[in-house]
């Protein structure tokens, strides 16, 4: 959390203040939040390596400083701010992570967790607003990255985009692993965009048991996930994404989505389409919670192709 429709839905409300916009003045109150080039892989603060060099300094440009800002992208959970240059910096707002923006005027103190601040100025040059990127558990960062090409790079290692994923692509990527649907989903380098949430709720509207392995679905199957995973996505996103804790768009607006789960956050109530009591399994140490009735367990044979098991619930 936040998953696609949270990330998409503050890219939407982000870009009406910044794309045209040119940053001013750009402020990062916390290097180890920011990953430069040469930096460890995953940053500092995420390096698994006790010594290291120290960070190196960044320069205005990095943060996009001097720049105008181009568009605003977005590829799964991951957002970028691409600048006319083709530099861009890739924001990845992780569990708790927040992009803001502060009107022109705006003298409210900043909230607590704030790492880095960009002020903005229009064509003219006047005061255009602030863009805050506060990140209270610190899972997500920023990834400075020098061009398009850095930008494709990066983005390379994942899945198709989620938001409008084909039963071909999610077919050619499922048949590639025998792990539990619900563990694929979560992988984003199979699909982008999808986290606990949405899993759950695309596996509820396929009838597909989460510990079903993935090349095991048939084509209705992966036809049908696949059409589950667009509804759910633009569902959510219409409503302005899930809050269950503090997740905001842009402009400061919670998201509704969350009354309209079906089955995600609901062990032990009763299921929306046939009254069975939900339950909630635990797999790939997640929390999966699914209809006993509609979405059944499924039969595997046994290993040497006699019989056949049931997974059992965890």
């Amino acid at each position: 959390m936040p998953e696609l429709p949270e990330v998409e839905h503050t890219r939407r409300t982000l870009e009406p203040h910044l794309v045209g916009r040119t940053v001013v003045a750009a402020r990062l109150l916390r290097r180890d939040i920011a990953v430069a080039p040469g930096d460890p892989p995953g940053g500092f603060s995420r390096s698994r390596t006790r010594r290291h060099d120290a960070p190196r300094r960044l320069t205005r440009a990095d943060l996009l400083a001097g720049e105008r800002i181009a568009r605003l992208d977005r590829r799964g959970k991951q957002l970028a701010i691409v600048a006319d240059s083709g530099r861009a910096l890739l924001v990845h707002l992780g569990m708790t992570g927040h992009l803001a923006w502060r009107p022109p005027g705006d003298r409210a103190p900043a909230p607590p967790h704030v790492h880095a601040t960009w002020t903005l100025a229009d064509a003219r040059g006047r005061d255009a607003g602030r863009l805050i990127f506060r990140d209270p558990r610190r899972f997500g960062g920023l990834w400075i990255l020098r061009s398009p090409e850095d930008l494709a790079a990066r983005w390379a290692a994942l899945g198709p985009d989620a938001l409008t994923i084909t039963p071909h692509d999610l077919a050619a990527r499922l048949a590639a692993t025998r792990r539990p649907i619900k563990a694929a989903l979560l992988d984003q380098s199979t699909i982008a965009g999808v986290g606990n949430i949405y899993a759950d709720e695309s596996l509820f509207l396929a009838r597909i048991h989460p510990a079903t392995p993935a090349d095991r679905l048939t084509a209705d199957q992966v036809a049908a996930l696949a059409a589950a995973i667009r509804q759910v996505l633009h569902e959510s996103l219409d409503a302005g994404g899930s809050t269950l804790r503090d997740y905001l768009d842009a402009t400061g607006r919670a998201g509704a989505y969350q009354d309209a789960h079906r089955v995600y956050g609901r062990a032990g109530l009763p299921c929306p389409a046939c009254g069975t009591t939900l339950l909630a399994l635990r797999l790939g140490q997640r929390t999966t919670v699914a209809c006993p009735s509609c979405q059944p367990e499924p039969r595997l044979p046994r290993a040497g192709g006699r019989g056949r098991r049931v997974i059992t619930r965890r």
